[in-house]
């Protein structure tokens, strides 16, 4: 999986790569992902808990994108909805 931080969130890699929202490349090779500035991702999931939320958190380093999680208790009204 290879993503592309923006805006504090990580882009997912897909189907074509736009840039200033004209498209490049469609149906790009990983390598046309890496040259375009996308990184690898690793995702360090966390099992569900009951009563919480799994909420991301996102570091970019130079080779990859990491994403860990901690939980947050649900109030009522979330548990309900």
């Amino acid at each position: 999986m290879l993503a592309k931080m923006i805006n504090g969130r990580p882009l997912m890699a897909r189907g074509k790569i736009l840039r200033n929202g004209k498209l490049i490349i469609s149906n790009p090779r990983e390598e046309d992902f890496i040259e375009a500035g996308y990184k690898p991702v690793e995702d360090n999931k966390i099992a569900d808990k009951e009563g919480f939320e799994r909420v991301p958190e996102y570091t970019e380093t130079e080779e990859k994108i990491i994403i860990n999680y901690h939980y947050e208790e649900l109030t009522d009204e979330e548990s309900i909805a």
